[in-house]
């Protein structure tokens, strides 16, 4: 779950930051040493050359003399001049890659939290306020090794010219100096508001992002056009980016008037350092080759100050973005599983996975977060080890509810669920996925070959055999045998080149297929033939004995006369099993299943007999 009171400070921010660059590629860490060391030296030795010069015709120095200083100014300046290029180019080009990383990092995170978080609204806004610090226009994240690197310079060189002129006067040290400070306070007073501003318009932006996707989701498509959509769509959108704009207008607006003020506070200062060294110059106090030197320390010092405050307001900017991204990878770390998590034990090597599985639900009640009703109460009953149970009952009876508790994607508000005579939780999370293999309702493929999607593998790793053997048991084969790479064949023409769609039964025999490749023990089907016609979906439940062999099952549908072949049947009703039995025996004790099925066995029956017998 998320931090409540976790507080990101600029300094731990930097030492995450850093600690990444070193870890990933330390090469980035090295340049931005190189690029800084020649950012300070460059400047420092373009003031120095015309004071050497003048120094130079001030002491009457030898044509040699000269042409030696010269040269060796000129090639120290190109030296430093290529290792700063070559430093610089390697840096942007690892700006972008290097921001991958940070994302895979968060693809990680929402990729392996438990499926019951994927509903809190905390945990998208905080998925998209870090994916927005990567990849939004003109983001800081990723400017970040410049932004770094040009506030290691100005830093440096603030300090380096800062301490020359105070060789010279305090005073003129103090007013050149003071006025950075001074805008850096009412800097920090900006970002704080900045970072109030973002907030409020992240939710303008999640909007804006949604409606964008929408517009080139090809399932979407249909709808937007039918009932003509678009006009809807772009006002949703030019509202809502009004409102974004407005919060971006605030906070600029906050920065324009932090950088008047720094503005007059420069001019301030230019104009009583220049005053201060013409006065020292008119008095005899110093030589022209020294004011030339110091006109130019001043102009470099007051740069480096104008170049530290604008780098020290895209650092803080870059924090909060630091600060965003944290938050999301450091929260919702918290599983409901509770045992050792140990991915390179197979199913075969847990004892307790040896056999078909034993299911028992103790008191199970369960009610979905800020809803007032609970969606199953008081469940009690238990499935035999290999025992094959249909589970049955009217839209919202909770059949959906009751396998993703099984499945361990949500658990009980109060009850336990014990797996082979161990509570669920006690397991360790992925040891437990390796137990199931389950066809929900909306199925997802992915655009890889049908072979890979039935695997949910690499190729390397496919069992061909079991491929094509779990296609026939799925009835997919006879499609997938004409085509022209047959289970190689991609899909997802709008990525693939020469890729194929499936239609809807047919995606519902892949994801079969793909339940089937998997050799776990428990085997969930969830409205596995509701795609599908009556001839399709009775050829399924004939091979249906093979497919479970060896498993303990679970079978949901509508189509009660799809039943007859399970060991028992549950009859769920607002959230209770209010009959169990056989489906001979349901149908002799004249409850609401019986009802229920003679209802729809009308729709089977031709010439007075039934197409599906009892």
């Amino acid at each position: 779950m998320p931090s409540k009171e976790k507080h990101y400070s600029f300094l731990k921010n930097t030492h995450y930051y850093f600690k990444e660059i070193i870890d990933q590629n330390p090469k980035i860490a090295l340049c931005l040493v190189a690029a800084t060391a020649c950012g300070v030296l460059l400047p420092f030795w373009y003031a120095k050359l015309p004071r050497l010069v003048l120094k130079g015709l001030e002491e009457h120095w030898s044509l040699s003399l000269f042409i030696e200083q010269i040269l060796f100014f000129a090639v120290l300046l190109a030296i430093t001049g290529t290792i700063r290029s070559a430093a610089d180019s390697y840096i942007g080009s690892m700006s972008i890659p290097f921001l991958d990383i940070f994302n895979l990092h968060i693809l990680k995170k929402r990729l392996s939290v438990d499926y019951d978080i994927l509903e809190n609204k905390q945990f998208h806004d905080e998925a998209y306020a870090a994916y927005d610090s990567l990849y939004r226009h003109h983001s800081e994240m990723q400017n970040g090794f410049h932004i770094w690197k040009e506030f290691f310079i100005a830093a440096i060189s603030a300090a380096l010219y800062g301490g020359i002129l105070l060789t010279q006067s305090i005073g003129i040290s103090i007013l050149t100096l003071l006025p950075a400070f001074l805008t850096s306070f009412l800097q920090k007073k900006v970002r704080a508001y900045d970072k109030k501003m973002r907030l409020s318009a992240e939710a303008s932006n999640r909007k804006m992002d949604y409606i964008s996707r929408q517009t080139s989701n090809f399932r979407a498509g249909k709808d937007i056009r039918l009932f003509q959509l678009p006009g809807w769509f772009l006002g949703i959108l030019r509202k809502e980016r009004k409102i974004s704009e407005g919060y971006v207008k605030q906070w600029e607006n906050a920065y324009l008037a932090a950088n008047c003020l720094d503005s007059i506070l420069n001019f301030l200062r230019d104009s009583c350092a220049y005053l201060f060294l013409v006065v020292q110059i008119l008095q005899g106090n110093m030589a022209v080759s020294d004011f030339v030197w110091y006109m130019a320390v001043v102009a470099n010092c007051q740069q480096a100050c104008a170049t530290l405050l604008a780098q020290g307001e895209q650092l803080g900017r870059l924090n909060l973005d630091y600060g965003r991204i944290r938050r999301f990878l450091d929260d919702w770390n918290d599983t409901a599983f509770s045992g050792k998590q140990d991915t390179q034990n197979t199913m075969q090597d847990d004892p307790t996975s040896q056999h078909a599985l034993e299911i028992e639900f103790r008191n199970v009640a369960f009610t979905y977060p800020e809803s007032s009703h609970a969606a199953l109460q008081d469940l009690n009953f238990t499935i035999r080890p290999g025992e094959k149970i249909a589970l049955v009952g009217l839209n919202g009876a909770g059949k959906t509810t009751l396998v993703k508790l099984l499945c361990g994607l949500y658990h009980p508000t109060s009850g336990e669920i014990l797996v082979n005579g161990r509570n669920i939780k006690d397991y360790g999370r992925e040891a437990y996925y390796r137990m199931i293999s389950a066809v929900f309702q909306n199925g997802k493929l992915l655009p890889l070959s049908i072979a890979q999607n039935v695997a949910s593998a690499p190729k390397k790793d496919i069992d061909p055999d079991r491929v094509k053997e779990c296609l026939m048991l799925s009835g997919l084969w006879e499609k997938v045998d004409k085509l022209p790479q047959k289970e190689y064949t991609s899909l997802g023409r709008m990525i693939c080149e020469n890729a194929i769609d499936l239609s809807g039964g047919e995606r519902q025999k892949l994801w079969m297929a793909r339940a089937f490749y998997k050799k776990a023990l428990l085997l969930i089907l969830d409205e596995p033939t509701a795609a599908l016609d009556p001839l399709s979906e009775r050829e399924i439940y004939e091979k249906y004995q093979d497919m479970s062999m060896g498993k303990t099952s679970l079978f949901i549908s509508h189509r009660l006369s799809s039943t007859s072949f399970c060991d028992r049947i549950f009859f769920l009703e607002k959230g209770r099993i209010t009959e169990k039995g056989s489906h001979q025996s349901l149908l002799k004790k004249g409850g609401a299943y019986a009802h229920l099925f003679e209802i729809q066995s009308q729709y089977y029956q031709k010439g007075g007999d039934t197409a599906w017998e009892a």
